[in-house]
């Protein structure tokens, strides 16, 4: 890529009106004179699950550590979202949660989130970053391909969903198309090596649908059971979301998952190792239909290995990595993506920073993602996927011991919350200071049971 090709700043072009594609969009805006989103979808105008999210009727998480860093990108967003029907989740103290350790401790806490449908986050987000006057959004148009070399890309090929073929260039690109991405086909055609790629798949399977909660609620917003390795095999979650809805997820692994026959909803719940979440659907009256998916791989596409790649063409969100949607990282990890995006493109548009550079500082930051969300299913021997490495075969002892601890140590908790919301890193979690205080607390591992009942907040 020349110096002069560098600092051009017409036009950026983003594939995907996602979280990803529009966090990305908003740092764009901050740089270039226009910036074009394509997406295949017809964009609805309030908050609906749209065919391009084929995951949106499950539970999604906006984790801590994505919200903090979305108010930084779009800020004043939080308190939109509120105002939207979000609604605020103590971490500490409103969240429940069940491991075969025991219940976590629950206390108030400084991790502060949101809970919400996932068409609500996303419309929220794509409500302020519309209205930039910058960003356009081509709906209802694919990219079938782009145009160009693999040193660099000067357009893309979109065609409409009339059939009609357009040629759009620009400066900069961006696929944010997410699990589906044909980044690989596109580099291929542009004459780049074949795209790295590293697969963990578990094999798990989701089933979802929305209650109207009964009249008298628990004394939590937010209840978990987590599957943290064999034997278990089953685990389920719910949310509290706009509307005062629930959102209820219910997850197993192969032979074990769920299905979405209506009648089983309910009776599968009752499989799980306690009946919480079984006993507060009791009386909650169903909304919806059960939704399931099976897209739930964990997937990198190594960039920052490609020996040539173009110099303006970056991937984001899931087409760089998705995971295991269970530990609901997808959103966060988009938004940390186009955070490091918008510290990288000063040097980019100097002329001192190809993508290639870009794509190796984002290793960097998916590193620490795709080792929390990998580690636990490789424990399990149904998955398949490439070995596991050091850490990934070290982290879930030490996220057992954490996990043990938090039961009757509120520091433990804390710990393990930040690290859930992605504000710690995972090798923190295995410094020998916190490892000296779990050997301190002495906390024997204490198997969670149907007559454990859930624990009262710490007020």
């Amino acid at each position: 890529m020349t110096a002069r090709r560098a600092t051009r700043r017409d036009h950026a072009l983003v594939i995907g009106a996602g979280i990803a594609g529009l966090t990305a969009a908003a740092v764009l805006a901050e740089h270039f004179v226009r910036v074009t989103l394509v997406d295949a979808d017809l964009i609805p105008e309030s908050p609906v699950r749209r065919p391009g999210v084929p995951q949106g009727d499950h539970i999604h998480g906006l984790l801590v550590g994505g919200q903090r860093t979305l108010e930084v990108l779009l800020p004043g967003i939080g308190a939109e979202l509120r105002r939207a029907g979000a609604v605020p989740v103590d971490m500490g103290a409103d969240f429940l949660l069940g491991t075969r350790h025991g219940w976590g401790t629950r206390f108030p806490s400084d991790l502060t989130g949101v809970t919400a449908s996932r068409a609500l986050f996303e419309w929220a987000v794509r409500r302020r970053v519309l209205a930039l006057p910058r960003i356009t959004l081509l709906q209802k148009h694919r990219v079938d391909g782009l145009a160009g070399g693999s040193g660099v890309v000067h357009a893309a090929r979109i065609r409409s969903s009339e059939g009609e073929v357009l040629t759009h260039e620009a400066d900069f690109f961006v696929d944010a198309t997410g699990r589906g991405s044909r980044a690989g086909h596109w580099l291929a055609e542009l004459g780049c090596p074949e795209l790295p790629q590293s697969t963990v798949d578990a094999h798990v399977t989701y089933a979802s649908r929305t209650y109207l909660p009964p009249r008298e609620v628990p004394d939590w917003l937010a209840c978990y059971l987590m599957v943290t390795g064999p034997p278990q095999t089953r685990g389920g979650s719910i949310a509290t979301i706009e509307g005062g809805r629930w959102i209820v997820t219910l997850n197993g692994l192969g032979p074990h998952s769920p299905t979405a026959d209506e009648a089983a909803f309910l009776p599968y719940a009752k499989t799980l190792p306690h009946p919480v979440i079984a006993e507060a659907l009791a009386s909650a009256q169903p909304l919806t239909p059960v939704v399931t998916t099976h897209a739930t791989a964990g997937r990198r596409r190594h960039m920052e290995r490609m020996p040539e790649q173009p110099a303006n063409f970056v991937l984001l969100g899931d087409s760089a990595c998705c995971l295991n949607p269970v530990y609901a990282q997808g959103m966060t990890a988009a938004i940390h993506s186009a955070a490091l995006l918008r510290d990288f493109l000063p040097q980019h548009l100097e002329g001192r920073a190809p993508a290639a550079r870009f794509h190796r500082q984002l290793a960097a930051v998916l590193d620490t993602y795709w080792l929390l969300g990998t580690a636990v299913d490789l424990r399990h021997p149904t998955t398949q996927g490439d070995p596991p490495s050091g850490l990934q075969r070290l982290l879930p002892t030490g996220l057992d011991r954490l996990l043990a601890a938090g039961t009757r140590d509120h520091h433990a908790q804390h710990v393990f919350l930040e690290a859930l919301n992605m504000l710690r890193g995972p090798a923190s979690l295995l410094s020998p200071q916190l490892a000296l205080r779990l050997l301190r607390a002495h906390t024997p591992r204490t198997p969670l049971t149907a007559c454990d009942p859930p624990p009262a907040p710490h007020r």
